[in-house]
Protein backbone atom coordinates (compact mmCIF):
# COMPACT_ATOMS: atom_id res chain seq x y z
CA UNK A 1 0.00 0.00 0.00
CA UNK A 2 2.93 2.49 0.50
CA UNK A 3 4.10 2.01 -2.90
CA UNK A 4 0.76 2.92 -4.57
CA UNK A 5 0.71 6.38 -1.94
CA UNK A 6 4.12 7.11 -3.23
CA UNK A 7 3.02 7.03 -6.77
CA UNK A 8 -0.53 9.16 -6.42
CA UNK A 9 1.84 11.43 -4.59
CA UNK A 10 3.97 11.55 -7.88
CA UNK A 11 1.09 11.92 -9.60
CA UNK A 12 0.93 8.24 -11.08
CA UNK A 13 -2.83 7.25 -11.71
CA UNK A 14 -1.99 3.27 -11.58
CA UNK A 15 -4.33 2.83 -14.85
CA UNK A 16 -3.04 0.35 -17.13
CA UNK A 17 -1.83 1.58 -20.62
CA UNK A 18 -4.55 1.38 -23.64
CA UNK A 19 -3.60 -1.37 -26.49
CA UNK A 20 -4.91 0.92 -28.43
CA UNK A 21 -3.92 4.77 -29.64
CA UNK A 22 -6.80 6.99 -30.31
CA UNK A 23 -6.21 6.79 -34.07
CA UNK A 24 -5.64 2.85 -34.31
CA UNK A 25 -8.97 2.75 -32.21
CA UNK A 26 -10.82 4.88 -34.50
CA UNK A 27 -9.03 3.12 -38.06
CA UNK A 28 -10.40 -0.44 -35.47
CA UNK A 29 -13.93 1.32 -35.51
CA UNK A 30 -13.91 2.35 -39.29
CA UNK A 31 -12.64 -1.17 -40.34
CA UNK A 32 -14.88 -3.38 -38.48
CA UNK A 33 -17.82 -1.39 -39.76
CA UNK A 34 -17.30 -2.14 -43.31
CA UNK A 35 -18.68 -5.41 -43.93
CA UNK A 36 -15.43 -6.58 -45.95
CA UNK A 37 -12.77 -5.93 -43.38
CA UNK A 38 -10.98 -9.25 -42.58
CA UNK A 39 -10.87 -9.20 -38.66
CA UNK A 40 -7.70 -11.60 -38.50
CA UNK A 41 -6.25 -9.58 -40.94
CA UNK A 42 -6.80 -5.92 -38.64
CA UNK A 43 -5.98 -7.54 -35.51
CA UNK A 44 -2.34 -8.43 -37.55
CA UNK A 45 -2.18 -4.95 -38.63
CA UNK A 46 -2.78 -3.54 -35.14
CA UNK A 47 -0.76 -6.07 -33.42
CA UNK A 48 -3.21 -7.21 -31.23
CA UNK A 49 -5.75 -10.36 -30.46
CA UNK A 50 -9.29 -10.41 -32.03
CA UNK A 51 -10.16 -10.72 -28.28
CA UNK A 52 -8.58 -7.01 -27.38
CA UNK A 53 -10.24 -5.78 -30.49
CA UNK A 54 -13.60 -6.63 -29.49
CA UNK A 55 -13.05 -4.74 -26.39
CA UNK A 56 -12.61 -1.66 -27.73
CA UNK A 57 -15.33 -2.03 -30.71
CA UNK A 58 -17.86 -4.20 -31.34
CA UNK A 59 -19.30 -6.39 -34.26
CA UNK A 60 -20.92 -4.15 -36.03
CA UNK A 61 -18.38 -1.14 -35.75
CA UNK A 62 -19.79 0.58 -32.84
CA UNK A 63 -17.26 1.44 -30.08
CA UNK A 64 -17.41 -0.59 -26.80
CA UNK A 65 -16.53 0.86 -23.33
CA UNK A 66 -12.73 0.84 -24.07
CA UNK A 67 -13.14 2.61 -27.09
CA UNK A 68 -14.90 5.34 -26.06
CA UNK A 69 -12.82 5.40 -22.93
CA UNK A 70 -9.40 6.02 -25.40
CA UNK A 71 -10.64 8.22 -27.12
CA UNK A 72 -11.87 10.58 -24.47
CA UNK A 73 -15.80 9.92 -24.82
CA UNK A 74 -16.64 8.24 -21.47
Amino acid sequence: MAGLAAARARGCKGDRKFALAKAQARLAQASVAQRDTSVSDLCKELGIKRVTLYRYVGPKGELRNYGRRVLGLA
